[in-house]
């Protein structure tokens, strides 16, 4: 969220309530799990699905298996990155729609819980005894300008019934930046999106120079300086990758002026 934040700011004075971004609905339809940090998912684990039926664009859980629904009213399971264990999923005895849901999962936890593999599967089906639940997982037809992939959807509550015949999406700054379907006939300020890199050096004190550049050692050093940039609330807008030199290395000795060593 801290890229809404960041939009906000630019808008800080609400000269402009509503904004074009590059959202628009088109293609196929495509199933996204609510829990958008791509650092949340490993390898295979956003297309883990355990289908009972087909024909909704709402996921319920009931035992293990999921049903897929148009609408209707559920309880609903919450993920809690704060907590441990069995704890994280979260029963909330209250039935709502698929979107209320999502919205108090949102203010009250982390997301509506993702399923990412069969034992996350079992854990929540335990949590739930047996009841229909709704689950993060649903399906739309939205996609980016950029081509990039993101599930993220900040839809304010109202705003998504109706379908126009070109559906394109502004953000609201009245609605605390949540977004709404407008036609894309219509005339609104817009946002862009600037690509600048920038090349960070970086030293590392080691005997081998080999070691450095073991795909496991480079892994674990652009790992760490990820996690720095997610410190700073900056990993929404940087991604970080090795620049390799001329000998398709990362890192080349270099020697310390002063005093006897490597670099």
């Amino acid at each position: 969220m801290g890229a809404i934040k960041s939009l906000l700011a630019l808008n800080a004075d609400r000269a402009h309530d509503e904004l074009w971004i590059g959202l628009r609905h088109g293609g196929a339809e495509r199933w996204h799990w609510s829990l958008a940090d791509k650092d949340f998912y490993q390898e295979g684990e956003r297309n883990y699905r355990n289908f009972r039926n087909n024909g909704g664009r709402f996921a319920a859980q009931r035992n293990i298996q999921w049903d897929l629904k148009t609408g209707g009213t559920f309880w609903f399971v919450c993920y809690d990155g704060n907590r441990q264990g069995g704890d994280r999923y979260v029963l909330v005895r209250l039935s709502t729609t698929w979107t209320n849901a999502q919205s108090y999962c949102r203010s009250h936890h982390t997301d509506l819980v993702s399923i990412r593999n069969s034992t996350e599967n079992q854990a929540v089906a335990e949590a739930t005894v047996g009841l229909t639940v709704w689950i993060g997982l649903f399906k739309d037809a939205w996609y980016w300008s950029d081509g990039r992939y993101s599930s993220l959807r900040l839809w304010d509550q109202h705003a998504v019934g109706g379908n126009f015949p070109q559906s394109c999406a502004v953000m609201t700054s009245h609605l605390s930046g949540r977004w709404s379907q407008r036609s894309c006939d219509e005339l609104h300020p817009f946002l862009c999106t600037c690509t600048r890199k920038w090349v960070l050096k970086v030293k590392v004190r080691s005997e081998d120079r080999q070691e450095l550049n073991d795909p496991a050692m480079k892994t674990a050093i652009l790992k760490q300086t990820q996690q720095l940039l997610n410190v700073a609330s900056l990993s929404d807008h940087h991604k970080i990758a090795w620049k390799t030199n001329s000998d398709g290395q990362v890192f080349t000795k270099e020697q310390c002026p002063e005093e006897d060593g490597d670099i």
